[in-house]
């Protein structure tokens, strides 16, 4: 049987959740699994509003077309200080991870196929954005790994390996520890599909 595996971690820099900007968002429905990072500029209580708001309009329209959903989400957004969002789409029968990115929200795919997901220019919320859909393959044991700018960027995966192999709890809260900034928000998302 087939299985979905995930888990999120959130830290907010004024070590208050109601004051924390990131927000991760996960639904799984009908063989598909969507997942969602947010990573709304600044921090403190209007970034949160922000970011509540936002997880308002994806619990609506999440099973939409990937562009569709970040497009209305950027209108949804319009007018706030706005923020950076990746957002992706697995296909559970297919083994297909779909995927749209605006702006430095980081997502890689560590496994048998390894993949480092790639977002355009822009805010959510500000300008103008035109997200486009990706796609990788996504199967057995893969791990998807979503994170905000209050985690290290760059890495070398194979300085540490031991961090991806464990649960998915465990990969979170070990990535925050390893890589987390103490300047800014963080949000980390795993998911590992398992046959």
């Amino acid at each position: 049987m087939k299985k979905i595996e995930y888990a999120m971690i959130l830290r907010a820099l004024l070590w208050d959740i109601s004051e924390c900007g990131d927000l991760g968002y996960i639904r799984e429905y009908d063989n598909k699994c969507f997942v969602c990072l947010i990573d709304i500029l600044g921090h403190g209580k209007l970034a949160r509003s922000i970011a509540v708001n936002a997880e308002e309009y994806l619990e609506a329209n999440y099973q939409r077309n990937l562009v569709d959903v970040m497009n209305g989400l950027h209108k949804h957004l319009y007018g706030s200080r706005g923020g950076v969002v990746l957002m992706c789409r697995l296909d559970i029968p297919t083994e297909k991870l779909q995927y749209t990115g605006i702006g430095n929200v980081t997502g890689r795919v560590i496994g048998a196929n390894q993949h480092r997901m790639l977002s355009k220019d822009g805010i959510v919320g500000f300008g103008s954005i035109s997200p486009v859909i990706r796609e990788c393959e996504f199967s057995d044991r893969d791990l998807l790994i979503l994170y905000s700018d209050g985690i290290k960027e760059h890495f070398n995966l194979l300085d540490h390996l031991q961090l991806f192999t464990g649960e998915t709890e465990s990969i979170v809260r070990d990535v925050l520890k390893e890589f987390g900034k103490k300047t800014d928000d963080a949000c980390c998302i795993a998911l590992k599909y398992i046959k």
